[in-house]
């Protein structure tokens, strides 16, 4: 199915955390085509992930349409032809790891790359060239770009995607490397904060269902800078800038706060100086797991079963015992909130307090 030196794109239309969760299948694709020539194509926004990947020769950022906005399901035929034009001759083979997808089948068809394989589920049946039956739902997201590559190896079953430093203990595999220069700035943001190693928190996420109140991270930073004497980092985006604001002020200043200060890379290199990572189901926590932050992720609608962190350090998941989690729905959930859902707000300071503490290292 493949020339030793085949071009291969994996096509990726998801947020920071999903594309992250692609790399360890990147790492499989590598072992399976040790020459070929891979590259990523995923939307603007995640695009900086796949480009600290040591196994990812080139990343191309996709204009898909709204990722998660009601009606985007569809592509637009001028943004379609748009996107298509600048992957067109240039692959021999796509992988397209995300179940039931409604873009990446169609741009990878128009783009004329001849070898397109993914999952027989309905919105990407049409497109494929060669096509796996669909995933189990319950099945870690990690496991469905491997499953393609064992395909693509021509195995009829699936050898364990995840090396055992990334399922256990062990050196941290070479997934996500930061540059010397996101070394550099992580260094002396450290240096001016007086933390080398510090506890971080992240507040955010990009769904306000899977977000703690601020007030309970405040107290959350006020109690682990008196357990620890020192001062938890609370990062974010430049969009979260009040987010952060608000939680150093409910701390009563026993936090620091940067919000839109590192680039992706950088964030790495401070991850991979913490003592422990703390935050809600997001991007930033894929990130700390995968260059071995020990990391306390609190999950709410989402199945963490699914889309749990995953790195060769102790990690905890912490979740509310309720009948209806998860319900996997980040819009209109069937508890009818809108923000701070049961599911979230049922895992208390103490319940994280205890996590970190067990994990954290000195």
């Amino acid at each position: 199915m493949t020339s030793p030196g085949a071009r291969v794109v994996v096509v990726r239309p998801d947020h920071l955390g999903d594309v992250l969760l692609t790399l360890p299948g990147v790492a499989a694709l590598r072992r399976a085509l040790p020459t070929a020539r891979l590259a990523v194509a995923v939307p603007s926004a995640a695009a900086a992930a796949p480009g600290l990947c040591p196994h990812v020769a080139d990343v191309h950022p996709v204009r898909f349409p709204p990722l998660g906005a009601r009606g985007g399901d569809e592509w637009e035929p001028a943004d379609l032809r748009a996107q298509a034009r600048r992957l067109a001759r240039r692959f021999d083979l796509a992988l397209m790891p995300r179940p039931d997808d409604p873009w990446s089948g169609a741009l990878a068809a128009a783009a004329e790359i001849p070898v397109r394989i993914g999952f027989d589920l309905p919105r990407t049946r049409p497109f494929l060239s060669h096509a796996l039956p669909g995933p189990d739902p319950s099945e870690h997201v990690v496991r469905h770009l491997p499953r393609l590559v064992a395909r693509l190896a021509g195995r009829g079953a699936l050898a364990d995607p995840l090396p055992d430093p990334l399922a256990g203990t062990g050196p941290p595999p070479s997934l996500v490397v930061p540059t010397a220069r996101d070394r550099r700035q992580a260094d002396a943001l450290l240096a001016a904060v007086g933390q080398p190693a510090p506890v971080v928190v992240h507040p955010g996420s990009g769904w306000p269902l899977k977000n703690w109140p601020p007030a309970r991270w405040g107290r959350l930073a006020a109690r682990l800078h008196r357990d620890s004497g020192s001062s938890p980092l609370v990062l974010a985006s430049a969009a979260e800038t009040d987010l952060v604001e608000r939680v150093v002020e409910e701390s009563r200043a026993a936090a620091v706060g940067f919000a839109g200060r590192l680039g992706l890379g950088a964030l790495a290199a401070v991850h991979g100086r913490a003592r422990v990572v703390i935050g809600t189901d997001s991007g930033a926590m894929h990130l700390a797991a995968l260059v071995g932050a020990p990391t306390v992720t609190l999950f709410g609608p989402a199945d963490s079963g699914v889309f749990a962190p995953l790195g060769h350090a102790a990690r905890r998941v912490l979740t509310a015992d309720l009948p209806c989690r998860p319900c996997g729905t980040l819009v209109d959930p069937p508890c009818g909130a809108l923000t701070e859902p049961g599911c979230v707000t049922g895992v208390t300071v103490d319940d994280v307090v205890d996590a970190a503490t067990s994990l954290r290292r000195e």
